[in-house]
Formats: C-alpha cells, structure tokens, sequence
C-alpha cells in the first residue's frame, strides 16, 4: 500500500518514512524527518512552502460559515469599490519633472 506524506504529498513506499500517531489516535505520515520537522516542531503550512505546496494542494480545504461570509463581504466590499469608481475624489495632477518646478 502506498502512503503519501501528510506534509508534502509525496508517495511513500512500502517500509519508508515515518508514521506518527498523536495523542487523539489519528495518523501522520511523512516522507522523511525534514517534513516531520517542519510540521510538528516549526508548526510551518505546507501551502506557505514552495518545495511543499504540491500536499497543500491536494488536501480540500473545508469551506465554514464563516469563510463564506468573509468570502461574501468581500465581494460586496469590492462591488462597492467598483461602484465608487466612476466618480473620483479630486482630479489627478499632471506629471512635472524636478527639473522643471521651481524652487
């Protein structure tokens, strides 16, 4: 049975990497202690590192009420901004060299 690494989404052979188990009971795999370290002891997110961003994608993000709503305030905040938009606060200044202003 092939295990992938819960860090990187590497596969895992047969009787490699290392499987630990929490105080919950639920199991972690990793590919090698590099992954483990970074997980456990650094308390680092895979999808924040380049060389592990390939695991963070693969795992489903589990959408909550309250990413929804966020998700929805956003776009409404944008709406909003692209609403606004049409009628600018002050009228833009034309570019002046330094050269050319005076002292």
């Amino acid at each position: 049975m092939i295990m992938k690494c819960s860090f990187c989404g590497k596969e895992i052979k047969r009787g490699q990497g290392i499987l630990y188990v929490k105080k919950d009971g639920s199991l972690i795999y990793f590919d090698d202690g590099k992954c483990q370290t970074n997980m456990l002891d650094l308390g680092r997110k895979s999808a924040k590192l380049k060389w592990a961003r390939e695991g963070a994608l693969a795992k489903p993000m589990a959408k909550t009420a309250r990413t929804e709503a966020k998700r929805a305030a956003k776009v409404a905040k944008a709406e909003a901004k692209a609403a606004q938009k049409g009628a600018p606060k002050h009228e833009a200044k034309p570019h002046v060299p330094k050269s050319e202003q005076k002292k």
